[in-house]
């Protein structure tokens, strides 16, 4: 009987008889896909600009910085509360970026940039019980040098006044001094407020007390008094028709650039100005 023949492979042919399957099937298939990295874009630098300012005005710089930032993510801007000599020197000195100043007590450095930012009144207040509802430079010169010593003899509500004077050291007191008492001096009886908002709580818990303070603060818990006839409402102020009528000034050191040139320039324009009005500031000319 005869057998078939069988032809034996030897197992090494078989070896590479399957790689070469094997390659075969690999060249066919698809690549896998390996995604390529994507470089991260560096974030943008986010510029830092200190401002200074008096006291009465930084609610309203701190809300215009708030919504500057808003809209400006990379711009990160801090509002310190400053007397104006204080604000001027910190700006000479290289601690402020940009100060914002209620009158020029003293010479602006040569090489200083200004513009007019906002205006408002020093309004003189009483306590809404008093009677009273103007009073003249001179008189006013008179009752904070502790000369009058009733109210009733002017028309206002009897009883002695009681004065609220501001810290020596503030602008606004500086403002008073150099614009209603000139070379007289503020009575040692006078109380002394530390702030604009302590000044309107003085004369709304006292009925003989009077005091000073910015016309954008002046609220329903307080009267402002009519100055030499013109009282310091916005019509009177814008026109510069109120004798205590004050400019405030944008300051820095040389004309401004980069992010502070556009944080200056968002102050003088629509945005800062609604801003500002909004807290009861007019218009700078």
């Amino acid at each position: 009987m005869t057998f078939p023949t069988r032809t034996w492979i030897r197992p090494s042919i078989w070896t590479g008889l399957l790689l070469a399957a094997l390659v075969v099937a690999a060249c066919g298939a698809p690549a896998p896909l390996i995604p390529t990295p994507t470089p991260e874009t560096p974030p943008e630098a986010v510029t830092t600009l200190r401002v200074v300012c008096p006291e009465s005005l930084l609610p309203a710089l701190q809300t215009a910085a708030s919504a500057y930032g808003r809209q400006n993510a990379n711009a990160e801007i801090s509002v310190f509360p400053r007397a104006d000599a204080q604000a001027l020197r910190s700006l000479r000195q290289g601690d402020a970026d940009i100060a914002v100043l209620t009158w020029f007590a003293e010479t602006l450095p040569e090489e200083a940039w200004a513009r007019p930012l906002a205006r408002d009144g020093l309004a003189i207040v009483v306590n809404p019980q008093n009677g009273l509802q103007g009073i003249t430079l001179t008189q006013l010169r008179d009752l904070y040098q502790g000369r009058l010593d009733d109210w009733g003899s002017w028309g206002g509500l009897p009883g002695p006044p009681q004065l609220v004077s501001r810290e020596a050291s503030s602008g606004v007191a500086g403002y008073f001094q150099a614009w209603v008492m000139r070379d007289a001096r503020v009575s040692l009886n006078a109380l002394v407020a530390p702030s604009s908002a302590a000044m309107l709580e003085f004369v709304d818990e006292d009925s003989l007390a009077v005091g000073y303070v910015s016309s954008a603060w002046v609220d329903g818990r307080v009267r402002a008094l009519a100055v030499d006839g013109v009282p310091p409402v916005g019509e009177a102020v814008a026109a510069g028709l109120y004798p205590l009528t004050r400019t405030h000034f944008v300051v820095t050191l040389g004309e401004p650039e980069g992010a502070q040139r556009d944080f200056v320039e968002w102050l003088l324009g629509p945005g800062g100005q609604k801003v500002l009005q909004s807290h009861g500031f007019l218009k700078g000319e």
